[in-house]
Order: C-alpha cells, then sequence, then structure tokens
C-alpha cells in the first residue's frame, strides 16, 4: 500500500471496526460520531462482509479522528475499548480457529503465545492487505508488532502516537491467549512522522531480566 496515493480500506476490515463502535458507543453514540466525521451518508448502511474496498483511508482515519477529539481526554480509552471489541468481534467471526488456537497453546508458555498472536495477526493483516510492510520483532526480550502502512493514522499529523484503537487490539489479543495482563505500549507512529507504526509487546521474558 502506497501512503502517496489514495489508499483504501477493504470492507470487511471497516465493518468490522463499526460494529465495535457500535458495541462501545450505542446507535445513537455511533450516528452522532458518523454525522461529526461527515461520513453519515456513506455509513448509511454497514459495508459487506468482502475484501472489496468501498472506502478510503482518509474516510477510515477521519473517523477515529473524530471520536478521539469527541471525547477529549477520554477519547484515547474510548478507541483502546473499540479496538478490543474489535478482537472479539474477529474471534466470534471465525470459531473454528478460536478453537484450533486455544487447543494448540494449551502447552505453551506466556511468551510463545504472545508471539503466535502477532503472527497470526501479522497473516491476517497480508491477506487482508498483500501490499502492505508489516512484520515482527524480537529484540531484548521484547516483541514489536510493526506497520509501515498504517490506515489508523493514516494522513494525519501528530506530537504523539496516536494508534490507540491498534493498541487496545494488541492487547486484548495478548490476553484472550495468555489468560494475563501485558503491557502494550506504541513507540513509534507515522502519524508523529517516523517511518513505521511500533507496538511494544513487554514479555515475560523482559519482566524477569528487568528484575
Amino acid at each position: 500500500m502506497d501512503r502517496e496515493n489514495d489508499a483504501a480500506v477493504a470492507n470487511a476490515h471497516f465493518r468490522q471496526t463499526l460494529l465495535a463502535i457500535r458495541q462501545v458507543l450505542g446507535e445513537k453514540g455511533s450516528k452522532d460520531i458518523y454525522q461529526s466525521a461527515k461520513l453519515d451518508v456513506k455509513l448509511a448502511a454497514l459495508p459487506p462482509d468482502n475484501l472489496d474496498r468501498t472506502f478510503k483511508a482518509q474516510d477510515y482515519a477521519q473517523l477515529l479522528h473524530t471520536i478521539e477529539v469527541t471525547y477529549r481526554e477520554r477519547g484515547p480509552w474510548i478507541l483502546h475499548r473499540i479496538g478490543k471489541e474489535s478482537f472479539h468481534i474477529v474471534l466470534r467471526d471465525q470459531p473454528s480457529w478460536m478453537a484450533t488456537a486455544k487447543r494448540v497453546m494449551s502447552l505453551w508458555s506466556p511468551d510463545q503465545r504472545i508471539e503466535f498472536m502477532l503472527e497470526a495477526i501479522i497473516d491476517a493483516q497480508r491477506k487482508t492487505y498483500p501490499q502492505t510492510e508489516v512484520w515482527l520483532e524480537d529484540k531484548d526480550g521484547q516483541l514489536a508488532y510493526i506497520e509501515q502502512s498504517c490506515l489508523v493514522c493514516y494522513g494525519r499529523q501528530s506530537q504523539e502516537p496516536v494508534c490507540y484503537l491498534t493498541t487496545g487490539f494488541i492487547s486484548e489479543a495478548i490476553n484472550w491467549a495468555t489468560g494475563k495482563e501485558f503491557e502494550v505500549q506504541e513507540t513509534a507512529c507515522t502519524a508523529t512522522g517516523d517511518a513505521y507504526c511500533r507496538f511494544i509487546v513487554e514479555t515475560a521474558k523482559h519482566q524477569s531480566n528487568v528484575t
């Protein structure tokens, strides 16, 4: 995906996010946000559950930015919640994968489960957006999910990282896989001028090294 061109969002991806927004904000709150973002006409109906690309990346990022500024100091927390709910929507849509993953991970360590989930997220991204650059980094006991063409912050400029939805999605995926809370922190963001968005996961191995 070329950020210099007019990128687009897969219908299934946008649909998943809209369902999560509705779950967190309710029907009225969602419609108010759509109207504030000037997307109420485009979002009059849910997109179909397919990989066609009807919506511009600018629409997607604008919708999330509108939530952030509308709710002010609560905005990042709300977007984090929307990211968490998005993960559960993915699970509900893939019950066979969920059952298989749980069975496969049952004998693994927490760190192995974390790596498995990050690799699963990367695989899903590559299938949905074949041209995107996304990869996993393992350094000093820390795992990092890295994405070069982030739709969450597409076209934005900020003094600090703004991909709260992605942070929520990753943290909930790891919580589901491990049954434990591991800190997920965005340490680089294209909205701040970085070359990619980078999400650090503090693993159990790293925690042991620190202590």
